[in-house]
């Protein structure tokens, strides 16, 4: 009892005006969702059904340049610019979109959600920078597991408006977020923004950064082909079918991840979890083609639910170690979990025009999707772990650089002598640690706090090489970044 009472003081601490900023912008994202899939989109099916796949496919694109943005030029993602470029897609996609809805004109629905999709796009990307920028790690969980369910709940209570009234409300939700995000992001964003960029820090901090064939990204995708199953699997005058079960159980599971034992492995007990209701919900599915029950539908939902809150801290934990790997990490997750929603949707609406006609063919298509979700949970995930997932990244500073190591050297001597010192020290390290020559070289240069791209300038050799030779020379000396390289040979007398 008293470890539960330390607790909730520790959450009182943690709960800040950020932290409820956060919390309500949840709410507004919950709210943006339920509306496009429950008001808009279902009306959209009824002329241009194939608009809601390319809508969701325009959101994985604008993910993927996102994270190829933040990866490679952040400083191209500008407060001020993004902000107005995001708000005025929102008001262009209100325009286009209320004249395509109430005149069911198919390119014109399309074009309008390109612009809301570059709207919410950036919103979702604000929240988890905003996220990121809050003062705790507790005050991060508290955020998300709160705010995700509080989010189910919300909806659960709300009238479905009509699709006029619908479309109205999301983009007032998804411009208020950006809004009220606008300096609750300030200092994740300005921060990547004003520093070198994650391809370059990834150079030489091979371990700081999630390699985009990561585990953490597939297993994104292959969760959200459950989430497009679900969505779609009997829709009810094309829109998702709804249980109040959901919001229940996932304040249970907010409870649990707030108030629950407190050990390292909570993150692993929590996909174990959403793996086992998303199987379940596979297996209900046949018996719910007649019936039309949301047993189904509620039982993938919850899984799919715990386990989009578990990546989120996933990645958050990850931009805490890394605040340079936050957002390519988040666009990257987000792209893949867009992709994976389009192919269960096409699954899902695949079932219920089977269902009717050949009940076998639809259950088969449940039994297959089944099956590929637990192989590739058996083949590739058997001995993945979140929490590793979050250890194993190393902890990154863009701004130790050239000027920490030189005053790290500041007493062996100024100019020539102190970059004599490094050098013998280097080549003494080197040769016990086994490196070759041009290993050693290339050591001496990040010991300096020259970056991977000095290196790829200097020899002339490809992103790729610079990578292996940083990664060898980790591995033989026994560090995990470039900081704590620089530590070593500080250190080495």
């Amino acid at each position: 009892m008293g470890k539960v009472r330390q607790r909730l003081a520790d959450l009182r601490e943690a709960l800040s005006v950020g932290t409820m900023l956060c919390i309500g912008t949840f709410l507004l994202s919950a709210c943006a969702g339920w509306l496009l899939n429950g008001s808009v989109y279902a009306h959209v099916a009824e002329y241009c059904g194939i608009a809601r796949e390319v809508s969701t496919l325009f959101s994985a694109g604008l993910f993927l340049v996102l994270f190829f943005v933040a990866s490679r030029k952040p400083e191209a993602l500008d407060r001020r610019i993004m902000a107005v470029v995001s708000l005025g897609s929102l008001i262009t996609a209100l325009l286009v979109l209320s004249f395509a809805l109430k005149l069911e004109d198919g390119p014109s629905t399309v074009l309008g959600f390109l612009f809301l999709n570059i709207g919410s796009v950036w919103a979702a990307s604000l929240l988890a920078l905003a996220l990121a920028s809050l003062p705790s790690p507790l005050a991060m969980t508290l955020a998300v597991v709160c705010g995700m369910p509080l989010g189910e709940v919300a909806v659960a209570l709300l009238p479905m408006p009509s699709f006029e009234v619908g479309l109205i409300a999301i983009t007032a939700c998804d411009a208020l977020m950006i809004a009220l995000l606008y300096r609750g992001s300030a200092p994740a964003l300005d921060r990547l923004t004003g520093s070198a960029s994650a391809a370059d820090l990834e150079l030489a901090n091979p371990e700081s950064f999630l390699r985009p064939t990561h585990a953490l990204f597939v297993c994104a995708f292959v969760f959200s082909v459950a989430t497009g199953y679900e969505l779609t699997l009997n829709e009810v005058a094309h829109a998702p079918v709804s249980s109040d079960l959901v919001s229940v159980v996932l304040v249970g599971v907010a409870l649990w991840m707030l108030l629950g034992s407190q050990n390292d492995g909570k993150e692993d007990t929590l996909f174990s979890f959403s793996v086992l209701l998303v199987i379940a919900g596979f297996l209900v599915a046949p018996f719910t083609f007649d019936s039309g029950l949301p047993s189904a539908n509620a039982l993938q939902r919850i899984g799919v639910d715990s386990f989009k809150m578990l990546t989120l801290l996933v990645v958050l934990s990850v931009g805490r170690r890394n605040a340079f790997a936050l957002l390519p990490t988040f666009t990257l997750v987000r792209c893949m979990m867009a992709l994976g929603t389009d192919v269960g949707a096409v699954a899902g609406h695949t079932s219920n025009d089977l269902a009717s006609a050949n009940a076998q063919a639809a259950a088969l298509i449940a039994a297959i999707s089944l099956f590929a979700f637990i192989a590739f949970l058996w083949i590739g995930f058997r001995k993945f772990s979140f929490a590793d997932t979050i250890r194993g990244v190393a902890n990154v500073n863009a701004d130790a650089g050239a000027s920490e190591a030189r005053d790290s050297f500041a007493d062996s001597g100024a100019g020539a002598s102190a970059e004599a010192s490094i050098e013998e020290r280097c080549a003494q390290l080197g040769a016990e640690g086994g490196l070759t020559e041009r290993e050693t070289e290339i050591f001496a240069m990040l010991a300096r706090g020259r970056n991977g791209q000095y290196v790829m300038d200097h020899y002339v050799i490809s992103r790729n090489t610079v990578k292996s030779h940083v990664k060898h020379i980790y591995a033989k000396l026994g560090v995990h970044s470039q900081q704590e390289l620089i530590d070593l040979v500080e250190r080495y007398e």
